[in-house]
């Protein structure tokens, strides 16, 4: 018997044609309710990965906002003193630092809400006569404090000054922890972007799938916390006479802060 041997590309050409039979012979044993099964299958691995006919989708923006009181106040105050001598003024301005700052921890402020600026100190000259002399130098520091019990905010402002704080700046309000406002305004935001969508729909004579494609949050909860028109402001104070019996308490305008969520959703329109 002779034994018949084959060369190498003769071997791979019969495992194509092999392989090729075989899938004809597959494909042929399919049922026409396997093949649209199949194609069922693909279309929707096809929706749940985004694939869609934007042409048939309504696009709109929806926003959510809360209004909140403030919880938290920042104050700077400045200590200004002037002398011919550099170390006097210097002294002097150490002396009514001290006494501001016994005002600030009086009314209670944390020593982590306490933080001192730059010590300043500037030549005071004088430019009569044509001339640019040194007469004095003046010496100014600067505290600034969060204050986080509103009901002392006003008295602290009125006896800082009392005490030799000759500027005052501030205070700006904020909100420590706007996290769960946030999450109401997110959720006021994903309302009015459905009430939206449906509105359009109704004007354009279409019917809308009653859940988005998506939902996408615009800008996050760091963009959240915007004032509103009525910002604090604190009435200017004048320090008091030497024999003024009482010290008239700051008054301050507390502000609403809005905190707002934006929301961009996609609704696909029905056929």
């Amino acid at each position: 018997m002779k034994r018949v041997i084959m060369s190498k590309k003769a071997r791979i050409a019969a495992i194509v044609l092999c392989i090729a039979m075989l899938a004809l012979s597959a494909a042929a044993c399919k049922s026409q309710d396997q093949i649209e099964e199949q194609k069922n299958i693909v279309a929707s691995t096809q929706s749940t990965d985004g694939y869609y006919d934007t042409r048939s989708t309504v696009k709109v923006t929806g926003t959510g906002t809360v209004s909140i009181k403030p919880d938290i106040a920042k104050v700077g105050f400045t200590v200004r003193a002037q002398e011919k001598d550099v170390s006097d003024a210097q002294q002097q301005n150490a002396k009514l630092m001290e006494a501001v700052l016994e005002v600030i921890k009086a009314k209670g402020i944390a020593e982590e809400d306490i933080e001192t600026g730059y010590l300043n100190i500037n030549e005071v000259r004088d430019y009569s006569k044509n001339t640019s002399k040194v007469v004095g130098y003046e010496v100014y520091y600067t505290v600034n404090v969060t204050v986080r019990d509103m009901d002392v905010l006003g008295s602290l402002i009125s006896e800082a000054v009392a005490a030799g704080a000759s500027d005052v700046s501030g205070p700006e309000y904020s909100i420590e922890d706007d996290s769960e406002a946030y999450l109401q305004a997110l959720g006021m935001a994903v309302e009015s972007a459905g009430a939206k969508a449906k509105a359009i729909a109704g004007g354009a004579g279409v019917r809308l799938a009653t859940l988005p494609i998506s939902i996408d949050e615009n800008g996050g909860a760091n963009s959240a916390v915007v004032y509103n028109e009525t910002r604090g402001k604190t009435m200017e104070v004048a320090a008091p006479a030497e024999d003024a019996v009482a010290l008239a308490e700051t008054q301050t305008v507390m502000p609403t802060i809005k905190v707002t969520a934006t929301v961009d959703a996609t609704y696909q329109i029905m056929r």
